[in-house]
């Protein structure tokens, strides 16, 4: 059924985290961090990940001590995921069930209510809406009824987020605001990593505008390249670092190489040294088309990198004077004076800004092990 390691004899009160994927994301290093940062000993953490792709964070929590279980995809057999949860959830007893997975946490919150599952948590990562019509409509009532009547509680990374999963009323009465944390002082500004990454890429003195990102529609990586000749027709060095993966790979590509900007544009794929790339950076460009609250966003400003994005971002990571918010409706020579009117300055006091924030990844992760155990102490 999947990858499982995990520490024999242990007599701590166990966690279900259904995770989906643990494969390099925002809300999958969510998940991944609530192990890692955990130093209290008490809980054995059990991770459900959806399909058989072992993602990037999986041998980092199997050294952690964690299980891995991976399970079909729940839309390839509703009924077969259900009892699959329900039987896992009987055999192993856990304290905590906490899904991470939008619209289908219903299912794990009504097995772990079905199982006597003390703590059941349902965590809303995302803002955006999907289309689908009437099916995708019915689910979506469907999957809320179930979190509303079965979760103990209600968490959102954001407020939109926690709105779109489970509507305005039971989100104002019930929900519970867990920022997502990112670990500031490892996304310091560091001169030396820039001096590194740029003489690995071959970048010199070039103009970098940079981007992070899974390489999908609603984060508009398109709109990037439609920008590009408008930049390179005023700084001619310039160089487009697009960070991540994703279907849209193949796309961006040929849409590259329609576009002749081979040699303006470098494409890594994952990376597991963001920090250090964006040092590299001159500017962070994220035009993303939805947001819930994006971890990205959080990581360039502890990185003291001026940031253009869309106004579709929740003003949530405003958290300092870096970000410039812009219209996707606006002008493109908008887009282009706002990018290259950037520059980087008072890098200490925009990382003490964040050190001393709500996203500072302690803080986060202590609002949830509270969550963990104020029933485990009852």
């Amino acid at each position: 059924m999947g990858i499982e390691k995990i520490a024999s004899g242990s007599e701590k009160a166990k966690v279900l985290i259904v995770a989906a994927k643990l494969s390099i994301g925002g809300a999958e290093k969510v998940a991944r961090d609530i192990a890692l940062m955990d130093s209290s000993d008490e809980f054995e953490y059990h991770y459900i990940v959806f399909g058989n792709h072992v993602g990037e964070y999986e041998s980092q929590l199997e050294d952690k001590g964690c299980r891995i279980i991976h399970m079909p995809e729940p839309s390839e057999n509703y009924r077969v995921y259900w009892r699959a949860l329900r039987d896992l959830m009987k055999k192993e007893n856990y304290l905590v069930v906490h899904a991470h997975t939008m619209f289908n946490c219903g299912w794990a919150m009504w097995a772990a209510k079905r199982c006597g599952v003390p703590v059941r948590i349902a965590h809303s990562h995302s803002a955006l809406v999907h289309g689908g019509g009437f099916v995708k409509t019915v689910y979506e009532k469907l999957m809320r009824t179930l979190i509303l009547t079965c979760a103990t509680d209600l968490v959102g990374c954001g407020e939109t987020a926690g709105r779109r999963l489970f509507g305005k009323n039971a989100w104002k009465k019930r929900g519970n605001l867990v920022l997502n944390g990112i670990d500031v002082t490892s996304f310091a500004y560091d001169s030396q990593k820039r001096n590194a990454i740029r003489a690995q890429l071959r970048l010199g003195d070039r103009f970098v505008m940079g981007h992070a990102g899974h390489l999908a529609e609603v984060k508009n990586q398109t709109f990037l390249l439609d920008l590009m000749p408008g930049i390179l027709k005023r700084r001619p060095d310039t160089m487009l670092l697009l960070l991540g993966e994703g279907n849209d790979r193949l796309m961006l590509e040929q849409k590259i190489h329609d576009m002749e900007l081979e040699n303006h544009v470098i494409m890594t794929g994952n990376v597991t040294n963001v920090a250090d790339y964006l040092s590299a950076m001159d500017v962070f460009v994220f035009p993303s088309l939805f947001e819930g609250t994006p971890l990205s966003i959080l990581e360039v400003q502890a990185n003291s990198l001026p940031c253009v994005i869309s106004n579709s971002v929740p003003p949530d990571v405003f958290l300092t004077d870096l970000i410039h918010p812009l219209s996707l409706q606006a002008p493109k020579d908008a887009w282009v004076d706002l990018i290259l009117n950037q520059q980087r300055t008072d890098t200490q006091r925009y990382h003490e800004q964040l050190r001393s924030s709500d996203y500072a990844v302690e803080n986060a992760m202590a609002k949830i092990y509270c969550i963990y155990n104020k029933r485990n102490h009852q």
